[in-house]
């Protein structure tokens, strides 16, 4: 019996659509392998994307054996709308109605579904979203699995696949905080004024909706949203862009409230592959780029598209070296290593 692992990811998610032949939807403005698909629909252009937050691997509420807790029910809640939306935004697209199936497993209560439920409300009101339906089950782990639609009001899209040589890449925030947070928590530093910034990217992320729209509005047409890691992320644009990508380490916008606590080379690290920041990452002519930052959302040019090692994305450190992080992203299919 072959490990899911020995393919990893998204070598798994290639095998599935692959085996689904002709079931699976090829012949769709944008068909699987994309932040979201998109279809036309009466003239329209229909957005959507589903993802599922599972107990135990996204987050903790309780305390488990020697674990401590990462999130609040409502900050699950506010996660599982929030990652769907920031799927939505890469893809420049407006964010409309979402459909809830939730599993309650046994440490979910009446006070803790009533927190779950308000924490998904909130994220809906600071994203514009509503939600239309749903599910619920009793099962052995809570998962939460949320479907969003949404729509592309001038049926232009961001896509994986636009990535041009001689583009510059530029990120949005500071890629790393909410990696951040969560080493601070599991660390039992949680508690600590000096680190609510990082716990907040972590437990209450916002999706960059209207910067998607702000890189289409500006020409440019390539991008994605960082949540498994900047590197890796950047990584799925060179593949399907078929292009190189470059990051000049000493350009990564490091949070001041990261490097005061990791210090600047975990910083880096975190940032390079700590993912769930939920930002976007764009590649463009760089005074498009520049012109898309603001107050509110920083957007930084972090490094360029080249020519050689098409499909990779790599680091380079201060001194022109490919620099290795010690995680380039997060992978829930990582191979089993054999026993010894």
């Amino acid at each position: 019996m072959t490990d899911l692992g020995a393919l990893g990811e998204f070598g798994l998610i290639e095998r599935i659509v692959a085996r689904l032949g002709d079931a699976a939807a090829r012949d769709i403005l944008v068909p699987p392998g994309d932040d979201a698909a998109a279809w036309r629909n009466r003239g329209a252009v229909t957005v959507a994307t589903t993802d599922a937050l599972v107990e135990g691997v996204h987050w903790r509420t309780v305390v488990s054996g020697a674990d401590a807790p990462t999130m609040s029910w409502a900050d699950a809640g506010w996660r599982a709308i929030a990652s769907n939306v920031s799927d939505i935004a890469a893809m420049g697209a407006m964010p409309d109605f979402a459909l809830v199936s939730a599993v309650l497993g046994p440490s979910v209560d009446l006070e803790a579904l009533d927190h779950l439920v308000e924490g998904m409300a909130a994220a809906c009101r600071e994203h514009g979203v509503r939600i239309a339906g749903g599910d619920v089950d009793r099962g052995s782990q809570t998962v939460l699995a949320v479907t969003l639609l949404g729509h592309s009001e001038g049926g232009t899209l961001l896509r994986r696949n636009m990535g041009r040589l001689d583009d510059a890449v530029a990120v949005s925030g500071h890629p790393g905080m909410s990696a951040g947070g969560l080493a601070l928590l599991e660390a039992g530093r949680g508690t600590e004024p000096a680190h609510a910034a990082l716990l907040q990217a972590h437990r209450r992320p916002r999706a960059r909706v209207e910067l998607g729209r702000a890189a289409l509005d500006a020409s440019v047409r390539c991008g994605i949203d960082v949540s498994d890691g900047l590197l890796q992320d950047l990584g799925h644009i060179a593949e399907a862009s078929r292009i190189g990508i470059e990051v000049d380490i000493e350009r990564l916008p490091l949070h001041p409230a990261a490097t005061a606590a990791f210090g600047r080379a975990r910083a880096i690290e975190l940032a390079l592959g700590g993912g769930e920041d939920y930002e976007l990452a764009v590649t463009g002519p760089d005074e498009r780029l520049r012109a898309l930052s603001s107050a509110s959302v920083p957007v930084t040019i972090v490094g360029r598209v080249v020519a050689g090692h098409p499909g990779e994305a790599w680091a380079l450190d201060a001194n022109g070296r490919r620099h290795l992080p010690r995680s380039a992203g997060w992978d829930h299919f990582p191979p089993v290593e054999a026993a010894p």
